[in-house]
C-alpha cells in the first residue's frame, strides 16, 4: 500500500488560518491521507518562533504516527536563530521551513546561510515558500541549492502564483530542489513532473488555505497511477531517513 503524506499543512489559529489537529486528522482520513507534515501560522513563523516550535512538537508527539512536525526559525535572530534550529532539531522536528516573505528578506540573502549551514549539517530538507514578487523565487531557491549541493530544498507552491513558468527551467538546473504542489495548479504540477520526472514531485495541499480533500482529489486526478508511490510519500520520505528517521 503506498504511504500518503501531505507535506504541508498550517496548524493553529491566526488571521488567515484555523486549523485544529481534530479538524486536521479528520480531513486526513477523509482523504486517506496516512501523514502530514505541520508548519506554523504567519506570527509564530515571523516573530515568536519557540513558541511555535513547541507548539508543533507538542501536538506532534501526541499523534506521531500522524503528524511530522516541521520547525522555523527568523534568520533576523542571527546566533538566537541558530541555537533555536538546534533545539528544535534535536527535539524531533524534521523539516526546517522558511517563509521569506513572511519574515522579511530575500530567499537567497546571505542572511539566511548561518541557518542553512546547520540545515545542512543536521541532513534535514528545507522547505521555502515562493511565489510572493521579489521575496522567494525558483532560481532564488536554485541559487541556494547550488550554493548548498548537499541540501535538499522543497520549492513551496512551485513559484504560484507570479513565477509559475519559470519553473521548467530552473528545475532543470540542479537535482536537489523538489517541487511541492500546493497553490500550483495541478496540471502544471503534472507538467513540471513531465518534465523534471516523477522523482522529484511532492504532494502538499498547505491546509487551510486550500482544501485538503479537494486538493488530494485533484492531484490524484492528473497524475497517472505509476507516479502516485513517488509523488504521495516515497519521495518525501526519502528527505527525511536522510537524517536517519521519518
Amino acid at each position: 500500500m503506498t504511504l500518503t503524506i501531505d507535506a504541508y499543512c498550517t496548524l493553529g489559529v491566526d488571521r488567515e488560518y484555523d486549523l485544529t489537529d481534530v479538524v486536521l486528522l479528520q480531513a486526513m482520513d477523509a482523504a486517506q491521507v496516512d501523514r502530514a507534515v505541520i508548519a506554523s501560522v504567519d506570527r509564530l513563523l515571523a516573530v515568536d518562533n519557540r513558541q511555535g516550535n513547541d507548539f508543533l512538537l507538542r501536538t506532534a508527539s501526541l499523534n506521531s504516527s500522524r503528524f511530522i512536525p516541521s520547525c522555523s526559525v527568523s534568520p533576523w535572530y542571527g546566533n538566537q536563530a541558530v541555537q533555536e534550529l538546534e533545539r528544535a532539531l534535536g527535539e524531533g522536528a524534521r523539516i526546517l521551513v522558511l517563509h521569506p516573505f513572511v519574515q522579511g528578506y530575500l530567499a537567497n540573502d546571505e542572511l539566511v546561510w548561518p541557518v542553512l549551514d546547520v540545515a545542512a549539517i543536521e541532513k534535514v530538507p528545507v522547505y521555502i515558500h515562493t511565489g510572493p514578487p521579489g521575496n522567494s523565487t525558483p532560481w532564488q531557491v536554485v541559487d541556494l541549492a547550488e550554493r548548498y549541493p548537499t541540501l535538499d530544498f522543497i520549492m513551496g507552491h512551485c513559484g504560484a502564483t507570479d513565477f509559475w513558468n519559470d519553473v521548467s527551467v530552473a528545475g532543470v538546473a540542479t537535482t536537489n530542489v523538489y517541487l511541492e504542489s500546493s497553490l500550483a495548479r495541478p496540471s502544471n504540477f503534472a507538467g513540471y513532473l513531465q518534465q523534471l520526472g516523477k522523482d522529484r514531485g511532492i504532494m502538499g495541499s498547505f491546509a487551510p488555505i486550500n482544501n485538503l480533500g479537494f486538493e488530494w482529489e485533484q492531484v490524484r486526478r492528473v497524475l497517472p497511477p505509476e507516479e502516485w508511490g513517488d509523488v504521495y510519500g516515497r519521495n518525501l520520505v526519502g528527505l527525511l531517513e536522510k537524517r536517519g528517521v521519518l
